[in-house]
């Protein structure tokens, strides 16, 4: 796809991203200690990062526009297509597989690309996140995840908490914590599309 017109002032305006808040009714993704289900919180944030954006100047896209809507994993990158995105932006929150050692690093947010075209995207993401969310630093990855690899526009998949972890859980509860990570989001944006202006 071609870059889009990019406003020097205001570079989210007119910039079509699809929003793709994950899991969905038949998977509903981890469920934390506290009983949230990540499908619910991966849409919570999605709402509150569309207003915010919204503001921006942003036209958003949702994969999933309403909390029961069930999409097929494969359907997520073809609707960014169809829909003409610019950006697709899948929201996550994280959980440990049994057995592995919830305490032997930081756990918190990262954030994954898989095509080059994506990583100047994701690094900026990364370091909007950085700066606001006050969690530990997974990091900016590489991963070979369907909705990433499959998007035709510069795609990223946040993982944005820990499901698993109680206070991690009760922050993704909590409507200013999913406002800070609105927040990032839009500073991510911005910054990529203030960099992809000045490219030749």
């Amino acid at each position: 796809r071609r870059t889009p017109k990019i406003s020097e002032y205001r570079p989210l305006s007119g910039i079509k991203i699809m929003l793709d808040p994950g899991h969905m009714p038949t998977a509903t993704g981890a469920t934390g200690p506290l009983g949230t289900r990540e499908m619910d919180a991966n849409y919570a944030i999605a709402i509150a990062a569309k207003a915010r954006l919204e503001r921006a100047g942003a036209t958003i896209l949702m994969t999933r526009s309403d909390p029961l809507h069930e999409v097929p994993l494969v359907d997520r990158p073809k609707q960014a297509v169809e829909r003409g995105a610019d950006i697709f932006v899948s929201l996550h929150n994280n959980a440990l597989p049994d057995g592995e050692n919830p305490f032997g690093k930081p756990r918190g947010f990262s954030v994954f690309y898989y095509h080059p075209q994506s990583l100047e995207l994701g690094r900026a993401v990364h370091e909007a996140y950085r700066g606001r969310i006050k969690l530990g630093d997974e990091g900016l990855r590489w991963g070979n995840l369907l909705v990433s690899r499959q998007s035709a526009m510069p795609a990223i998949l946040v993982e944005n908490a820990y499901m698993m972890f109680p206070d991690q859980e009760a922050l993704l509860n909590d409507a200013a914590f999913r406002e800070e990570i609105a927040k990032a989001l839009v500073e991510g944006l911005e910054k990529f599309l203030r960099s992809a202006r000045r490219k030749p």
